[in-house]
């Protein structure tokens, strides 16, 4: 390459810049929620292979602090609708980068919205006029 880049470095993707606390916007093109981790397998002499992208509070309070992340997990599983593990997408499933991560799936898959779909269903529900999208 004429500018001293090979093609190699065409394939690389500055994770930190280029995904880290990026929004995630899924395949219908609604906001998911935002990158708060990356999730990376060690190899043996090989360089780490991206394995998933990570949603959640606790993982982003836990590049604060262990403790804070340990303490955000808790109250996650205490009190999150479903108790089920942090929502991950695999890195498989992202499309595209830039000013958001685009993924090819539905953000429903995710779990990410847990907390949106529980109030929704329990607080704004029944509040007259309160459903989203014009439902009855």
């Amino acid at each position: 390459m004429a500018d001293g880049r090979t093609d190699r470095d065409q394939e690389m993707l500055p994770l930190v810049r280029d995904v880290l606390d990026k929004q995630i916007v899924d395949v219908n093109k609604c906001k998911v929620a935002k990158v708060d981790g990356i999730i990376l397998a060690l190899r043996q002499n090989r360089p780490p292979r991206v394995i998933a992208l990570e949603m959640g509070q606790s993982t982003a309070w836990r590049r604060i602090h262990p403790r804070l992340g340990a303490f955000a997990e808790w109250l996650r599983a205490k009190f999150e609708p479903g108790q089920g593990p942090v929502p991950r997408i695999l890195f498989e499933h992202v499309v595209g980068t830039g000013i958001d991560v685009h993924v090819d799936i539905d953000g429903k898959r995710t779990r990410a919205l847990a907390w949106e779909d529980w109030l929704e269903e329990r607080v704004i529900a029944k509040i007259p006029g309160g459903r989203r999208g014009g439902k009855k």
